[in-house]
């Protein structure tokens, strides 16, 4: 009477390089001839042959999933309409992103023959970052506040939104 016995776990698989058994898995191992026994002209292609060498190539490359993928970046933003010169915008994102904690690499780019301009910059305690595109052909001013913390990023946006804006 057959007895039931607990399902063992599969053993686990040695560290193994693909690489290294490429040449044995693919390339059918021929019998050696020896002056004893003729040599065989049938292939390896029966029991022992590229089939189960197919299979243990595709065990061997089957790879370990990957761990969950980072979120991207939370970003923040608005807009509003100005009636403001290029150099007061940018004078004012200055000095109010400063105020609020924006002060680490900051840079401007000039687009439009310099008729309008990006200003970027960094908190100095928090990874977050602050974009404010001012253009005044168009009358807009346009903040973006970026950060991997939502509430961090959300927290800065509110700020400078009420700092730069007011309640509108």
């Amino acid at each position: 009477m057959p007895t039931d016995s607990p399902a063992r776990p599969p053993a686990p698989r040695p560290a193994l390089r693909p690489t290294a058994l490429l040449p044995q898995l693919l390339v059918p191992q021929l019998p050696v001839a020896s002056p004893e026994q003729p040599p065989t002209s049938a292939p390896a292609t029966v029991g022992g042959g590229l089939l189960p060498r197919l299979r243990r190539l595709a065990d061997l490359l089957v790879l370990e999933p990957l761990a969950a993928v980072e979120p991207g970046p939370y970003v923040h933003t608005a807009a509003i309409h100005t009636s403001a010169d290029l150099t007061a915008s940018l004078d004012g994102i200055t000095r109010l992103s400063r105020a609020q904690g924006f002060s680490r690499d900051p840079e401007t780019h000039y687009g439009d023959g310099g008729r309008s301009a990006t200003y970027h910059v960094d908190h100095r305690d928090l990874p977050v970052s602050l974009s404010v595109t001012c253009n005044p052909l168009r009358q807009t001013v346009a903040i973006a506040v970026s950060g991997l913390d939502c509430a961090d990023a959300y927290r800065c946006f509110r700020d400078l939104e009420a700092a730069l804006f007011g309640n509108c």
